[in-house]
């Protein structure tokens, strides 16, 4: 599982309160196949309450439907980011 809800869900509602701006604390769930490759099987996106509005959570999984195909990339691509960043600033 790699986890970056709780570390970037205080800095979400800062970025978000920016117009036209978002971001979200996200947690991935993988499994390990028999070579040795990790698969992603459940990406869950998750944005704070903020302006009055609920907190919104989703989860997504891979789909050879055509939008959800294309949300599911979209949650990667938000994983990855999160990632990148957590290396860049933290490992470093």
């Amino acid at each position: 599982m790699l986890d970056y809800h709780d570390l970037y869900l205080p800095y979400v509602s800062k970025v978000r309160e920016v117009e036209g701006t978002t971001l979200y604390g996200s947690r991935t769930l993988f499994f390990l196949t028999n070579q040795g490759i990790l698969k992603p099987l459940a990406i869950e996106l998750t944005r704070p309450p903020i302006d009055g509005k609920p907190q919104w959570r989703q989860v997504f999984t891979p789909s050879s439907h055509s939008t959800n195909l294309w949300l599911w990339r979209l949650a990667k691509t938000h994983v990855l980011a999160h990632d990148t960043g957590h290396h860049q600033l933290i490992s470093h």
